[in-house]
């Protein structure tokens, strides 16, 4: 190693590793937890938060009062940034949703940024607990709401489409094993 490579990552001697997208994200190193399935669990996610880095639940296959449990607490672990894997809170996060009437009010006025957007701030749903929900907010319907649920956001990801049929699991267990099963020639 050269003595000018030596001076540059020798102690005492260490850039920080801020990047444009630990200043949009709020974090402090530009690491990125990925939420890989049942690997992630909240105490993962408030570690990496911690420490300075993004923790990112992995949302996509529990109910929802199960993601609003886990939210709740990696926010009791921790008060830094994590991702919800489905937070349209973020300003220009790309996420899909289904069409509803916010978001078809959005598109006829033109799609107009915060706080310009129809109906901004208008109280939507809420809660027995008094808990309130307003329109552009990332909240989804969850048991318990009332109000205009189907304004709210409705998340959907690209295998959304793929959804012909609402099943118990155990059923659709038996039917993947009865498709391998028939794959393997058994």
């Amino acid at each position: 190693m050269a003595d000018s490579e030596t001076e540059t990552l020798g102690e005492g001697n260490v850039t920080p590793l801020t990047t444009p997208l630990c200043r949009q994200l709020g974090i402090e190193v530009p690491v990125v937890q990925a939420p890989i399935g049942s690997a992630v669990t909240t105490d993962l996610v408030a570690a990496v938060a911690e420490a300075g880095g993004l923790g990112t639940l992995a949302l996509t296959w529990v109910t929802a009062d199960e993601a609003v449990r886990r939210i709740r607490e990696v926010r009791r672990l921790t008060p830094k940034p994590f991702a919800q894997c489905f937070d349209g809170g973020w300003p220009d996060a790309p996420h899909r949703a289904l069409r509803n009437s916010t978001l078809s009010a959005w598109e006829a006025a033109g799609r107009p940024a915060a706080p310009n957007r129809p109906g901004e701030g208008a109280v939507l749903a809420g809660s027995a607990d008094g808990r309130t929900w307003s329109r552009y907010e990332d909240m989804v319907p969850v048991p318990g709401m009332s109000g205009d649920l189907e304004a709210l956001a409705l998340y959907a990801g690209q295998s959304a489409g793929l959804v012909h049929d609402v099943a118990p699991a155990g059923c659709i267990v038996a039917d993947i094993a009865a498709r391998a099963a028939a794959l393997r020639g058994v």
